[in-house]
Formats: structure tokens, C-alpha cells, sequence
């Protein structure tokens, strides 16, 4: 028994001290044998699913306030929202309904309207609620429970309202760009300005009382000062301004959405000018579609300097000021189906606010004591985020995938402070279903011994008391070991031969680092580059392992026809192998080639997968050249010669006559097919004497071999 608390004893501490290497960057992600599942930065938390969690920019996982259902309205998209007093409505698509919901949870339908979507809400502080409708919308004056039609404006869509002090409603549009004014009433409203944009996607009435309005697509940030003056002040890569909200300095934050914006994009500033009651259709320009790209939020500062301070690859909805900085709400497919709050301070220092079960965060509102109302979409409903965090909060991983059935499962290690404890459960389906193990007994930080049984897929949580973090966690196992696989296995045209390119030898504490040389700079498994050697049968192989073990190779051979294998050559580490005319005897042969993956495990887990290549012909013999008894005379000589291939085919044959040019010349069948061919030169007229008659020839092995004749003519 003691000796079980010591082994015990002993391995904890083992685990603590790899972990504190690990910390530091002193161990490799995959060791040898071994590998690793991690969890240390933002984007590894992002992946999973966080309830009453945060986490922070440095990957630090923190207990937050955990959302409070106050109202569903069962429509599938909310699009808006409004804080009035203790009231929250929520604009919802695409029924065209608004319902108002009590902080206490009672909810009610407000309106019904006959247009698709309610886009916009907006108060005069006195208590009377407006509401913009699209497409073909109107806006609509919610008084004393009842709504009316107080302006139906010529424009097809109608995107953003803002009331100034004064209770002039200000509205922006789409398919005719352009942000207007309507006085309570009055009959008609006036254009403040209007711009070439197809739409005026939001508004903010500034603390000085300036208007900005950002539109699409060209991702413009235009300020309409309090003098009436209009001005283009920013040009934004994004090409939708989607939000815009002020900080109490001044600053202001617009949050864009998307890229490929048009290549120019400009604003129209008119004078004021009446605009009539119309028919109702605007424009012909398309509605407002949601944006690609991701997210990015632009600070543009009350000093003229504008600058990127936060990027995410999801589409953002909402940009409501909260305390010293901001909130972006967002969510997507990437986010694994949850919506999702950042708090981002003005220098773009962002952490995960909260989250919510649907796949949206819609609208959000902010009330007194910093009370955090949210409308989600996906399904339409309102949550109560209050200022105090909850008791604790749940952190779910992604599924992990060892690619196949583990050999063993090795320690969770967690780096936290706090009350933190972990769980895991395995299965060998893709996604968790009941096929599944149960959820593991809970283990406290720092960590153990993973229980579930062996597996492929693994998922784990962590669960987190008030007041706990963690900044890391890692879980180790040793994946099953998969034999290599052998690609591909061929034999290179005779008397192509490969080299190993010449690389510097690296320096050896790199080596045993267990580093990527390209952190480096050195570029490991060059290809070998060809050159020409006569004679050489080159074998060339490609193979590949799923572990990412190292390979090494062993090549046998034998005779066509023999049944033993005798060995070639062994524990290669270049994928070819350069036969030398020297080496193997003519003949036709048979390889193979075994892969083995025994310099990265233990014998008794090594891996091998074997490969045959034949046949190859191995020759060294030159083709014969043989001058046949031939006619010759004064007035024609034919000139027989027999040519004999070895073991290639015959690629030309040239002659040459008294040492003039080669001529290539054809057989007397006239293609050249055979392993024998005959040949018929023909000379006429020749003068008494000798003369040369040089025969060349080349073989499919890149082989040449000549003779000469001496063609005596008599008087």
C-alpha cells in the first residue's frame, strides 16, 4: 500500500514538473510516441462551448454573469430592440411582430404589423415608442398600447432611428440612400442628406449633437455637424458599417462587416429639401443583404486619426456602449451554434463577455446599475445579463479526434487557481450521442489520470467555482500506432539516377530539441535531384505515416521465378535506391520494399507494410553488330549487317561512310521492333578502293555501341 502512495506520489509530481516545462516552452506540442491536446489561447476556448465563462485576449478563463431568461417570444429572428423604462420591446422577422417584455418576465404583443419585418425602434424619452417596418415600411407611433401610421415615407426600406432632443425622429434608408427628419407633426419630412450608397444602415445622434450614419456598400462613415455641414469622415475596407456608438470621450466606434467593397464609393450631401408622401417603392436597388468577410471595429478618434482595433472572422449585429468601452455581439456557424458577447476596451483589448444557447446575438440594451439586456436570434428571446458573476461556470471542448482508437490515455493537466475540476468522456462516433461513455467522475485541478475508456474521440470540461481561472489545459495519450503506407513504388528509365540534395548538417542541439527545423529556417526532405549515369536502374518510393513516425526502409530482391528473397539493402532514410551496373548481375528481377516506423516506437508496437515492383530488366550487355557476307562490286555492293539487342529494344541505328555524317537508316522491314534486325546498305559507282563504313547504334537503355567495315571495291 505505501508503495502504491509513493508510485501515486511520484507521478503526480512527474506530471506537475512536465507541465511547468511545457509552460515555459521547453517541450514539444508531440513528442515522440505521445501526443497532445491544448488549450491556452482565446481561439482554443472559441472552439468549444462556454457557459458563465469569459475568456480574455491571454486565453484565461474567468466566471461571468450568467444569462437570465426573462421572455421567448417563439419567433425565429429578432432583428431590434429598445430599453423604455422597465420594458424592453424586441422587433422581430419575418411576421412583422413587437412584443414588450417586463423586467419581471411578462410579455406582451404589442403590434402585429402587415409588413415583413419590424427593422428599427426608437423613443422620445417622454414615453412614445416608434417603429420602422420594411420592405414597403412605414414608421409607426406606439401610444398608450395602441400603434398607428405617423409617416409612411416614399423609401422601401428603413434601417436605423434615432429621436433627437428636440423629438425630431431621424430615420436612414435603403434602395434610395438618405437620412431624414420628421417633426412631430408634420406631414412630411425633410432630407438631411442622401448619398450614392444604396443604404444608410445605422445612425448615432453624438453627445454634441452631430449625426453620423454609416452605410453600405461602400463602408462609409459620414458626420452631419450640428451646422448642417456634411462630411465623409472615414472610408472603411469593410463594406458594410453595420453599428455605430460613441464612448464618453468623444470617440467614436463603427463596427463593419464584410469586404469586397466597390472600388469607389462616394456621398452626395443636398440641402434640405421636403420630401413628399410617395407611392412606396423607392428604388429598384436590392434589399440589404447580410455581409461576408467578418467583423472588424474602427476607432475614430476626436483627434481625426482612425484605426482597425479588433478583427473576428464572425458576422457582429450589435455595438452597444457598456462601461469604459464596448460590446460586440455576434455569432455564426464558426461559433458552434452559440451567440456571443465580447467586451472590447477603446485600445482593442477584447474579452469573451458571455454567451447565450442560440446562434445570435441580435440586439442588446444597456440598463441602470450596467444590467445587460440581450436579444438573441435563431430563437427570438430576451436574457438579463446581471452585474454580479454566478457561482460557477462550464467550459466544454470541442470533440477531439486522435484519427483512431487510442493506445492509452495519459494525464489532464490543468494550470488554474481556484476550485476547478475536470471531466472526460470518449466514444468512436463523430459527434457525442448515447453511444458514448458517460461523463468521468470529477477530478480536482491540478489534474490525473484520464478514466474513460479508450477511444477515438474524447471531449472534456472543466468546471470553474466563483472567483476560479485557468489559463491551460493539456491532455496526453498515445495514439494507436497505424502501419506506414506505401503511395506509390517505381523504377526510373534506365540510366536516370538520383542524388540527395546537399544541405548543411544541422546543428545538434537542434536535433535533440525536438524542434521544427523551419522555425529555423532549414528545409529537411529536399528532393534528390536527377542526373545521368549509364547503366543505373533507379527505385524510387513514396510513404506515408499517420502518426507522423519516422520511416525507414529495407529493399530486397530476387530473380524472376526464384522464391527466396535475399537482401539489397536496409535501414535506408532516402525514399530511392540506385541499382549501379556493378551491382546486380544481368537479369529480370523482382523488388520489395518494407517500410517500417521502429525508429519512433518500441519493437513490440513497430509497424511494417511491404510493397513488390518487377519486373525490372538489369543489362550491362551492349548490342552485337554483325557485317554479313555481302555483293560487292564496282557497279552496286550491298552491304548486310545484323544487329542483335541485348535486353532493351533498339532505339536508331546511324551510319556513316568514309567518315562523313551519321545518317539514321532504317531495318529492311523498315520498323524497328525486333530483338534481331537486318539491315541493307546499298552504294553504286564507287571507285576502286577502300572504304569505311561505320555502323552506330542506341538502345531503348541508353547504350551505344558501334562497328566499322572496310568496303574494298577491286579494279
Amino acid at each position: 500500500m505505501l508503495k502504491q502512495k509513493n508510485t501515486a506520489w511520484f507521478c503526480v509530481n512527474v506530471a506537475a514538473a512536465l507541465f511547468w516545462l511545457w509552460s515555459l516552452g521547453a517541450l514539444p506540442a508531440r513528442a515522440e510516441g505521445a501526443a497532445f491536446w491544448e488549450a491556452a489561447r482565446k481561439e482554443d476556448y472559441l472552439s468549444g462551448r462556454l457557459v458563465g465563462l469569459s475568456v480574455s485576449d491571454n486565453g484565461i478563463l474567468r466566471v461571468v454573469p450568467t444569462p437570465q431568461l426573462l421572455g421567448d417570444t417563439q419567433q425565429p429572428f429578432a432583428l431590434c430592440s429598445l430599453l423604455v423604462g422597465q420594458d424592453v420591446y424586441i422587433g422581430t422577422g419575418h411576421d412583422g411582430k413587437l412584443f414588450k417584455v417586463a423586467t419581471n418576465g411578462t410579455m406582451t404583443l404589442v403590434a402585429d404589423f402587415e409588413e415583413l419585418d419590424v427593422t428599427a425602434l426608437a423613443t422620445d424619452g417622454k414615453g412614445t415608442v416608434f417603429a420602422a417596418t420594411s420592405p414597403d415600411g412605414k414608421i409607426y407611433q406606439l401610444t398608450g398600447g395602441s400603434a398607428r401610421v405617423a409617416y409612411d415615407p416614399p423609401e422601401k426600406y428603413i434601417w436605423a432611428l434615432e429621436c433627437l432632443a428636440d423629438g425630431t425622429l431621424v430615420y436612414a434608408t435603403g434602395a434610395k440612400a438618405g437620412v431624414f427628419a420628421l417633426v412631430r407633426g408634420e406631414m412630411a419630412a425633410r432630407a438631411l442628406f442622401t448619398t450614392d450608397e444604396s443604404n444608410i444602415t445605422s445612425l448615432l445622434v453624438a453627445q454634441d449633437g452631430a449625426i453620423w450614419a454609416g452605410t453600405d456598400p461602400g463602408g462609409l462613415v459620414i458626420r452631419m455637424a450640428p451646422d448642417k455641414t456634411v462630411t465623409a469622415v472615414f472610408d472603411a475596407p469593410s463594406r458594410e458599417i453595420r453599428q455605430l456608438a460613441q464612448l464618453a470621450d468623444g470617440t467614436v466606434l463603427a463596427l463593419g462587416i464584410g469586404d469586397g467593397k466597390p472600388a469607389a464609393a462616394t456621398s452626395s450631401p443636398v440641402t434640405s429639401a421636403d420630401v413628399t408622401t410617395g407611392d412606396g417603392e423607392g428604388g429598384a436597388s436590392p434589399p440589404l443583404r447580410p455581409a461576408s468577410g467578418g467583423t472588424t471595429l474602427y476607432r475614430l478618434g476626436s483627434d481625426g486619426r482612425q484605426a482597425p482595433i479588433w478583427t473576428t472572422g464572425d458576422t457582429a449585429t450589435v455595438l452597444v456602449r457598456w462601461q469604459a468601452g464596448v460590446l460586440v455581439g455576434l455569432g455564426s456557424g464558426a461559433s458552434g451554434g452559440q451567440g456571443r458577447l465580447f467586451f472590447i476596451t477603446p485600445d482593442g483589448q477584447a474579452s469573451l463577455f458571455g454567451t447565450v444557447d442560440e446562434e445570435r446575438v441580435a440586439a442588446a440594451s444597456v440598463g441602470a446599475n450596467d444590467a445587460l439586456y440581450v436579444v438573441t436570434s435563431g430563437l427570438a428571446k430576451l436574457y438579463r445579463l446581471g452585474p454580479e458573476n454566478q457561482n460557477e461556470g462550464v467550459f466544454t471542448s470541442a470533440v477531439q479526434d486522435a484519427k483512431a482508437l487510442v493506445e492509452a490515455w495519459g494525464y489532464c493537466y490543468l494550470e488554474s487557481k481556484g476550485d476547478v475540476v475536470f471531466q472526460t468522456r470518449t466514444g468512436n462516433t463523430q459527434s457525442p450521442s448515447s453511444l458514448w461513455s458517460d461523463w468521468s467522475a470529477e477530478t480536482p485541478s491540478p489534474g490525473g489520470m484520464i478514466r474513460s475508456p479508450k477511444a477515438r474521440f474524447l471531449q472534456w470540461r472543466i468546471r470553474l467555482k466563483k472567483g476560479a481561472e485557468v489559463t491551460a489545459v493539456r491532455i496526453a495519450y498515445l495514439p494507436k500506432n497505424l502501419p506506414p503506407v506505401i503511395t506509390s513504388f517505381s523504377v526510373l528509365p534506365v540510366g536516370v539516377a538520383l542524388q540527395e540534395a546537399v544541405m548543411p548538417p544541422p546543428d545538434p542541439s537542434l536535433v535533440t530539441s525536438g524542434l521544427d527545423p523551419l522555425q529555423f529556417g532549414i528545409i529537411a526532405n529536399q528532393p534528390p535531384r536527377k542526373v545521368f549515369q549509364r547503366g543505373a536502374r533507379t527505385l524510387q518510393w513514396q510513404a506515408e505515416d499517420k502518426n507522423g513516425d519516422t520511416l525507414t526502409y529495407r529493399l530486397a530482391y530476387r530473380l524472376r521465378g526464384q522464391t527466396n528473397w535475399k537482401p539489397l539493402a536496409e535501414k535506408l532514410r532516402n525514399p530511392f535506391f540506385v541499382i549501379t551496373p556493378e551491382l546486380l548481375p544481368d537479369g529480370t528481377y523482382e523488388f520489395q520494399l518494407e517500410v517500417s516506423d521502429s525508429a519512433s516506437n518500441p519493437t513490440a508496437l513497430a509497424l511494417t507494410s511491404t510493397q513488390l515492383l518487377g519486373p525490372v530488366i538489369i543489362n550491362n550487355r551492349l548490342p552485337k553488330i554483325t557485317f554479313l557476307p555481302s555483293v560487292i562490286s564496282e557497279k552496286e555492293s550491298k552491304l548486310k549487317v545484323e544487329i542483335l539487342a541485348a535486353a532493351f529494344p533498339l532505339k536508331s541505328v546511324e551510319v556513316a561512310f568514309n567518315g562523313g555524317d551519321w545518317e539514321l537508316i532504317y531495318p529492311d522491314d523498315l520498323v524497328l521492333d525486333s530483338a534481331s534486325e537486318t539491315f541493307t546498305l546499298t552504294y553504286r559507282q564507287l571507285l576502286p578502293g577502300e572504304y569505311l563504313v561505320s555502323i552506330r547504334v542506341l538502345d531503348a537503355a541508353l547504350q551505344t555501341t558501334s562497328e566499322k567495315f572496310i568496303l574494298a571495291i577491286k579494279p
